[in-house]
């Protein structure tokens, strides 16, 4: 069977094309450089004018210790605490960007500095007391202007050698032809099955529990329960519009109880502590300020789960209340967690608001715009309208780089970008989990005619493996996320992702196929059926579930409901596929709990009268009731695929 959505147009006749002269930084990024250089240069000065005015070898000291951070050290002939000024210097950037603590590289600067003026006139290990190197001097105005030298000169390159492609991409973006997106519902098979019973399980243990998730740190290493949750929501409300829209009760019942697992403290706490190191706020809120990588990830999976379900239960005020350790609760609902998106975005100076306090990510904020324009679409409010045009122009003045990606990371203090090394090279084209195509098209398709140049000749050489629907290989494993383990299942997600931005329907196919051969577990849960970690399972089930509708295409669509007859089943049953396409004829997959059984299938939106159900040695009739309603049994002891239709 094969069902299909209508596709936005892929061609546009005026594309959009990169800036011929872009500049290096935007506005804001530009006033916040300005503001750290001037600060710097105050530094700097009043360094230089106690290291040169002062008559004391200890305010000297001072001095030199302000010029570069543990020069003082030197000046003193203490060249042990200079070295450990360095490595502390090293721990305060890792804070910085770790957990948000912006005061530590001008903390450990300070520091350094007031402590050479208190050891200028001390002992020394190696030589007499208070000896003084004057060569320090020199030293501390050459590490200085070197650490500054690097950094220009490292921007400064990137620059320029992106700059430099412009003329290139622009022609080729004039002339690019985009595939159409693959819409054929891929018939489930037993992979899909086990994956489906996976998710099932896991909802189904009790409220607080959360076992078949990865637990580890929750700030960075992949090992985030948040993103676990959000990844295996997006992956269920996907199954649940594509596979099981006549088969709602059971999988709506499910993924309810997963985004509600969001809730649970130990998903969101990590936030206390950004909050109290970063901004100085105690408040333990997840949802008021900043932590956007919390309130717009949430905001995008309560719109997926109504957008494949048409569940309103999120709306009602207090249906996610966050509780807090010593008692206090934070009541939430999809309209009130849009709104604190929305007020984040107002209120932010950058125009993106930070998931660490102080640090904004595209990617976050991608799904920030996603969580506005899904809630609009689904109530028809305007909260995305009322900040693209903003939203737009940060990204394009602020984190567009010549080339067409975007920086991943923005200090909202200093204006500052750099590699974080969570991503290739610190940028991409696209990002979040619709690639811009429902908040920004013009945009989503730039992207990913940019993503084609790298992933096209790929696929092509891939495709031409593809020998009777399979395709003879397997991958080697890569480290995954938090680098405690590899998993080959990480580059079978690259392939099928790739394989579906190039329009490969043979090539998807395969690859899902191949990537089950290899990485099947034969496990059940809480183990998984596929051996990946917490971080990627999530994403392998998204990539084979993705069509006809992937994530971007539900929120664009919204809710529609369901034509056709309903059918629910005992728990003996596990149905893999209910759809009806056009009113009238009913799909189905079903497989077997246990070994062998008898399945016991409750119908609704019947036609009154007989219908037939048959296929794969099943052949019964039907009787619908004047309400539509209907019951029937058959065995099951394997998976069958059936068809409901008017008997003849």
């Amino acid at each position: 069977m094969t069902a299909t959505v209508t596709d936005r147009p892929t061609a546009s006749p005026e594309p959009l094309l990169l800036p011929e002269r872009p500049k290096r930084f935007g506005p804001t990024s530009r006033i916040l450089l300005a503001r750290l250089v001037v600060a710097l240069a105050a530094v700097e000065l009043v360094g230089t004018l106690l290291a040169f005015g002062a008559d004391s070898d200890p305010w000297r000291a001072v001095g030199l210790g302000l010029v570069y951070p543990g020069a003082g050290f030197l000046f003193t002939a203490s060249p042990l605490l200079f070295l450990l000024t360095q490595v502390l210097l090293v721990v305060a950037l890792v804070l910085w960007w770790g957990v948000s603590t912006h005061f530590s590289i001008p903390l450990v600067w300070a520091a350094s500095a007031g402590a050479a003026g208190l050891l200028a006139d001390g002992p020394r290990l190696w030589v007499a007391r208070g000896t003084t190197w004057d060569w320090a001097v020199p030293v501390a105005y050459a590490c200085a202007l070197a650490v500054v030298g690097v950094m220009v000169w490292k921007i400064e390159r990137r620059f320029r050698a992106k700059r430099a492609k412009v003329p290139a991409l622009n022609a080729y973006l004039a002339e690019v032809a985009l595939p159409p997106r693959v819409t054929t519902l891929r018939p489930p098979d037993r992979m899909d099955a086990e994956l489906l019973r996976w998710c099932y399980a896991f909802a189904d243990q009790p409220d607080d529990g959360l076992a078949g998730l990865d637990w580890g740190e929750q700030f960075h290493g992949g090992t985030q329960l948040r993103y676990q949750l959000n990844a295996v929501s997006w992956a269920m409300s996907l199954y649940a519009a594509n596979y099981l829209p006549n088969a709602p009760a059971r999988m709506t019942e499910a993924l309810a109880k997963v985004v509600h697992k969001h809730t649970d403290l130990r998903v969101w706490s990590y936030w206390h502590t950004l909050n109290l190191l970063g901004n100085f706020d105690p408040n333990p809120d997840p949802i008021r300020r900043d932590n956007i990588m919390f309130s717009a990830f949430l905001g995008d999976v309560i719109n997926s789960f109504e957008s494949a379900t048409g569940d309103l239960r999120f709306d009602e005020p207090g249906s996610l209340t966050f509780v807090w350790k010593d008692g206090r609760t934070f009541e939430y609902d999809h309209h009130s967690i849009t709104a604190a998106v929305r007020r984040n975005f107002d209120r932010s100076r950058l125009g993106f608001f930070p998931c660490e306090p102080g640090w904004s990510f595209t990617v976050c904020n991608v799904m920030g715009a996603q969580a506005l324009h899904g809630h609009d679409t689904i109530h028809g409010s305007n909260e995305w309208d009322a900040v693209r045009d903003r939203w737009r122009r940060t990204l394009d003045e602020e984190y567009l780089t010549p080339d067409g990606s975007y920086a991943h990371i923005r200090s909202n203090h200093i204006g500052v970008s750099w590699d974080t090394g969570e991503v290739p090279g610190g940028h991409y084209f696209a990002n979040g989990t619709h690639r811009f195509a429902d908040i920004l098209p013009e945009h989503a398709k730039r992207a990913k005619a940019l993503d084609l140049r790298g992933a096209a000749p790929k696929m092509k050489m891939l495709s031409s493996l593809v020998q009777d629907g399979t395709l003879p290989m397997e991958l080697p494993a890569e480290p995954e996320r938090h680098h405690t383990s590899s998993s080959a299942v990480l580059p079978w997600i690259k392939v099928i992702g790739g394989a579906r931005m190039v329009g490969d329907e043979s090539l998807i196919n395969a690859a899902i196929d191949a990537s089950a051969r290899q990485c099947a577990t034969g496990e059940q849960w809480p183990a998984r059926p596929v051996a990946v970690g917490g971080s990627g399972f999530g994403s392998y089930m998204l990539v084979r579930w993705s069509a006809p509708l992937d994530l971007a295409e539900l929120a664009i669509r919204g809710w529609v409901p369901p034509i056709g007859p309903l059918v629910r089943a005992d728990e003996s049953t596990l149905i893999t596929l209910a759809r009806c396409d056009d009113g009238m004829r009913l799909d189905l997959a079903l497989e077997p709990v246990a070994a062998a059984g008898v399945a016991t299938l409750h119908f609704t939106h019947l036609a009154p009268g007989t219908h037939r159900l048959h296929g794969d040695g099943v052949d019964l009739t039907v009787t619908a009731d004047d309400d539509g309603t209907a019951v029937t049994t058959l065995p099951l002891d394997a998976p069958v695929r059936l068809v409901v239709e008017g008997a003849p």
